[in-house]
């Protein structure tokens, strides 16, 4: 290993590229997209939630949202309904498809990062998500 490849930044950004690459794959895998999958992960951890506040949760502008909930109510994985007090608000809604599909993900997404993780244990992939997650912390703000 060369003095380069020892600093934590390489390390970093390569295993980030490395990364990256796999949860592309493992996302194309299950023909979804980033965007699709942080919105079904989001309904799935929140319940139904208006369309406007989920497009804030996913940080993405709200007429932008409305691509990725087509895509996925075209395949029948979350419901568009309208809002029980203001008819002209929407609720969004995972579906049984899409919950179903949300519990075969978390399955196979922890078999994946099994893989990826393959090198540390259970304490040392512990201790490594307790770092990132600090890490993360310091560099982006917590929302809201």
């Amino acid at each position: 290993m060369s003095d380069f490849e020892r600093g934590t930044g390489f390390l970093l950004a390569r295993l980030g590229s490395l990364a990256a690459r796999s949860w592309a794959a493992f996302l194309t895998g299950h023909d979804l997209t980033q965007a699709q999958y942080v919105v079904l992960a989001t309904l799935g951890a929140q319940g139904p939630i208006g369309q406007r506040r989920l497009a804030e949760l996913v940080a993405v502008d709200a007429r932008n949202i409305v691509p990725v909930l087509d895509s996925l109510a075209a395949r029948g994985l979350v419901e568009r309904r309208t809002h029980e007090t203001d008819r002209r608000r929407r609720t969004v809604a995972l579906t049984e498809g899409g919950n179903a599909l949300l519990g075969a993900l978390a399955v196979t997404a922890a078999a994946e990062q099994d893989r990826f993780l393959h090198a540390l244990d259970r304490r040392e992939r512990e201790r490594l998500n307790h770092l990132l997650r600090a890490l993360y912390a310091s560099h982006v703000p917590a929302p809201g």
